[in-house]
């Protein structure tokens, strides 16, 4: 692929052809003002439906236009659905009315972006955490945190860009959050112009009337659209390269004519690539966008009709996307045309399965029935000999770990990888991994205490999965993007992967159980009852071994990988260290139990140590920023780890309080 310099070179001059004017994303194009168009219908279901299966290539990968869109839309508004403010519907006798507020899908949205770019600027789907990035910029603002459209932020964008220059000056570790909070937003509009602008060459005409040599080529008529012109690209190919002696207009009408081309080729670089390449081309990873189309049908000698093919069904949508049944008639050409060749190319086979992924939306509804689950259990400990309260509460939770497992699954299959490849698959896996272990442990204890741990590590997992799931998008726009090169597939790394997370899940889950021994011990709840505490110390026991089997077989493993991979066994990188330090606590831990030196106060605290170990390893040494791990690096997150080191030190400060309380009243005679 050629790089995006422009190609439409007028041989007769010997030089690129330099574009006096070109379209810039901060504006609409020409027929767009004019028209000032508005939707004046309601999507029907099956267009919206047929729309969200269309494969586009985005952060690496192919994926659904549903995914693209609820991505987007996660990333600026916060949420995968849209509140239109004011959108069209049909009432119940068949009239078309006004709906002040209507909750748009994504593919809604993105069709609305794509073919009424003048509606989706007036949505308010740009949401504004502080409002001093407002005053900043010149804008007025309504109240702290709310949401704006492109139309009210576009006076500020002047402004904006030079805030957010100033912003990327500062080393990342050291921006305050309003800085992170500019450069997202400038990212965000960026981001949406793109989108606003993907069919724009569609709503032009192209001049190829202006002299008889044109009309000899391209037929009559003053005009062309752009997958009428291009169906003559042998013919534009000899117009490029033939020097036209300037007679009749001949050499300014070609010229004319390829810096229009010119002009919508560069006005939709980084809109979405749709196009899957021609086969003659070395580089057949790469989709094109509609920009490469254009290029590559004037510039090489190959046949581009299957290209060609692609925007001409999307040029007929836009002729005919004021008539729903016309529309849809021309979308299921293009979805037989884009998906046909996509399938041929292999690479259409998860599509149906990544929007059937973020239809069931399985980690909010697993945070959902985690919630339920925990109201349940709250519930029990006012009525503990409740039985429906019991096992609703099992039930409960047994269906939110079906919702996470489903979900982790779905995104194995789709991505034809293990589980854990991204700091966010290690937040989803670990969870499922903790939950699962408190459900066995509960099955061989039956005090109740486990499956406690397993709903409160469910829920917390699952809610920082939600909030994580944001920084991953605004960092790679996905949250199942392509890895790096050296994190590909690769047995050991698989197994490593997966079972040092195993190991993380258990670290987390012991150090849990230790917080109910201590604020058990420390609240005076069932202090008399010596067999549940022995139970739960010997609970926390159970899963510090399983935590130290898996951190230690999971580490041996990263070691077998690293060499094959980087040519060495151990090279003290700072999450090797990290991995090494939680099997080193963990044997501590054991050690200092077996030698007499702890028992159950002093095993609960050293959990819940461990805990803190375990964060430092899986987050903290990601904050560094170095060694051959530094791809894991997350801002914004360094003073989140701090206050919870800081919390769990309070825990272990309440613990060893209580402990020299209860030392001192043994110590005291009996009055």
């Amino acid at each position: 692929m050629k790089n995006r310099s422009t190609l439409l070179r007028i041989p007769a001059t010997g030089f690129l052809l330099v574009v006096a004017s070109l379209l810039t994303l901060l504006a609409p194009s020409a027929s767009a003002q004019e028209e000032g168009e508005i939707r004046r219908f309601e999507w029907p279901d099956e267009t919206v439906e047929l729309f969200s299966e269309l494969p586009v290539q985005s952060g690496g990968r192919i994926k659904p236009l549903d995914s693209l869109a609820g991505l987007s839309l996660l990333m600026m508004n916060g949420k995968r659905t849209l509140e239109a403010g004011i959108d069209w519907k049909m009432d119940e006798n068949g009239e078309l009315v006004a709906a002040e507020k209507q909750n748009l899908s994504p593919s809604a949205w993105l069709l609305d972006c794509f073919f009424f770019p003048e509606q989706a600027r007036a949505y308010r789907a740009f949401r504004i955490q502080d409002s001093s990035i407002l005053t900043s910029i010149g804008l007025e603002s309504r109240k702290k945190r709310d949401w704006y459209s492109f139309n009210e932020l576009l006076p500020g964008l002047s402004a904006l860009e030079k805030e957010t220059d100033k912003a990327f000056r500062v080393e990342a570790a050291k921006r305050t959050p309003k800085q992170g909070q500019t450069i997202k937003l400038n990212q965000d509009l960026m981001n949406f112009e793109r989108l606003i602008v993907f069919m724009d060459p569609m709503r032009r005409e192209y001049s190829t009337g202006a002299t008889e040599n044109l009309v000899g080529i391209f037929g009559l008529g003053n005009t062309h659209g752009l997958a009428g012109l291009l169906q003559h690209e042998a013919e534009l190919r000899n117009l490029r390269r033939t020097a036209l002696p300037d007679v009749g207009g001949d050499f300014a009408a070609v010229q004319n004519l390829l810096k229009e081309l010119d002009s919508a080729m560069r006005g939709t670089f980084n809109s979405p690539a749709i196009v899957p390449p021609q086969e003659h081309y070395s580089d057949q990873e790469t989709w094109w966008q509609i920009a490469d189309v254009i290029r590559e049908s004037v510039t090489e000698e190959h046949d581009h009709s299957d290209q060609i093919a692609i925007l001409a069904s999307l040029e007929d949508m836009m002729a005919t996307r004021h008539d729903p049944v016309a529309f849809h008639k021309n979308l299921e050409v293009l979805h037989a045309t884009l998906t046909g060749q996509a399938t041929a190319r292999g690479e259409y086979k998860h599509i149906s399965q990544e929007v059937a992924l973020y239809r069931l939306d399985p980690f909010t509804n697993g945070l959902v029935t985690f919630m339920l689950a925990f109201l349940l259990m709250a519930a029990t400990w006012l009525k503990p000999n409740s039985k429906p309260l019991w096992y609703g509460q099992i039930a409960l939770a047994a269906v939110g770990l079906t919702y996470l497992i489903v979900g982790i699954v779905f995104r194995c299959v789709i991505r034809e990888r293990p589980p854990v490849v991204t700091l966010y698959d290690t937040i989803l896996f670990i969870t499922a991994c903790g939950v699962l272990v408190a459900f066995i442990t509960e099955w061989i204890t039956r005090r109740r205490v486990a499956m406690a741990g397993g709903v409160i590590l469910g829920l917390a997992g699952l809610f920082l999965a939600g909030k994580y799931e944001l920084k991953e998008i605004s960092s790679s726009g996905d949250t199942m993007a392509s890895v790096v090169a050296v994190l590909d597939t690769n047995f050991y790394l698989a197994i490593h992967v997966t079972t040092i997370a195993m190991g993380y899940a258990g670290g987390l889950l012991a150090a849990l159980l230790a917080h109910a021994w201590i604020f058990g011990k420390a609240f005076g709840f069932k202090s008399q009852d010596r067999a549940l505490y022995s139970s739960i110390y010997k609970m926390t026991y159970g899963v510090v071994c399983f935590c130290l089997l898996f951190s230690i077989f999971g580490t041996i493993m990263g070691g077998i990988w690293a060499n094959d991979s980087w040519g060495r066994f151990w090279g003290w990188d700072p999450k090797e260290n990290g991995a090494l330090l939680i099997c080193l606590w963990q044997l501590l831990t054991l050690h200092l139990r077996l030698g007499g030196f702890i028992r159950e106060r002093g095993f609960a605290v050293m959990a819940v140590l461990g805990g803190i170990v375990v964060s430092a390893s899986w987050w903290g040494v990601n904050l560094l920023n170095v060694g051959l791990h530094s791809y894991g690096f997350t801002s914004g997150v360094a003073y989140s780890l701090l206050s919870f080191w800081a919390i769990e030190l309070g825990v272990v400060g309440l613990a060893l309080y209580g402990g020299i309380q209860h030392s001192g009243s043994k110590s005291t005679p009996a009055a």
